[in-house]
């Protein structure tokens, strides 16, 4: 069994440092469907660069379209999938089950798919009923415990595990967090998290005794829920 070390890479100058200093692969998002949408990402223009990176290096890229996809993302995937045919990604990164056909009839019954984070997948079951579906590989949910990998890894020993050694911990299961979308209409499942679970609050009295309430520290009057 081998390792692999993953970067993740939001723009050209990440990637190169990732491929130069130890990565094995890199994971990069295209502009209109990564979960790091206020990040510079990737486009149209980076492509012969991004070629040539992986020419030279012949390190594993992966592109992201983890993001949960409504009818507009969903057309706007299909105008581009001829666009995504020219860069040189060797798997798909994605949480929405509709991608699967799509992918598969775009690229191939064979097109590598790996199950994002976001889907939270957390126990043996449901990585084999992914497994069926045509991932070869789960990120698992970053709440999974060591045990429970083994357990997810034992009963699937031809299923490539993946976990997060570095990086932000969210106070909800990936994908499931509805915070940011309620207190500033930002979605944190369509990439744009305002990050509001760690905002300072205060809890305090709200009209009685009985009702509580959170108070923002920024914004006084302003209360959650």
């Amino acid at each position: 069994m081998s390792v692999e070390l993953l970067s993740p890479a939001g723009n050209l100058e990440k990637l190169r440092l990732a491929l130069s200093y130890g990565a094995d692969a890199a994971y990069l998002g295209l502009s209109d469907f990564s979960l790091r949408s206020n990040a510079k990402n990737f486009s149209e223009q980076d492509l012969v660069e991004v070629a040539k990176l992986k020419a030279e290096t012949n390190k594993r890229l992966y592109c992201t379209m983890n993001m949960i996809f409504d009818e507009e993302h969903i057309a706007k995937l299909k105008d581009q999938l001829e666009l995504i045919k020219s860069w040189p990604f060797d798997a798909f990164i994605i949480s929405d089950l509709g991608l699967v056909p799509i992918l598969q009839d775009a690229f191939g019954s064979n097109v590598e798919l790996h199950l994002s984070t976001q889907a939270s997948c957390t126990n043996s079951y449901s990585a084999s009923v992914y497994k069926k579906m045509g991932f070869s590989r789960i990120v698992l949910g970053r709440e999974t415990p060591l045990s429970d990998i083994r357990k997810i890894k034992d009963a699937n020993p031809d299923l490539e595990l993946e976990v997060f050694v570095h990086g932000a911990m969210c106070m909800a299961y990936s994908g499931r967090c509805l915070l940011s979308a309620h207190l500033t209409g930002r979605s944190a499942n369509q990439g744009d998290c305002s990050h509001t679970c760690r905002w300072n609050y205060r809890l305090k009295e709200k009209l009685s005794s009985g009702d509580l309430a959170l108070e923002e520290e920024q914004r006084e009057g302003v209360y959650y829920p």
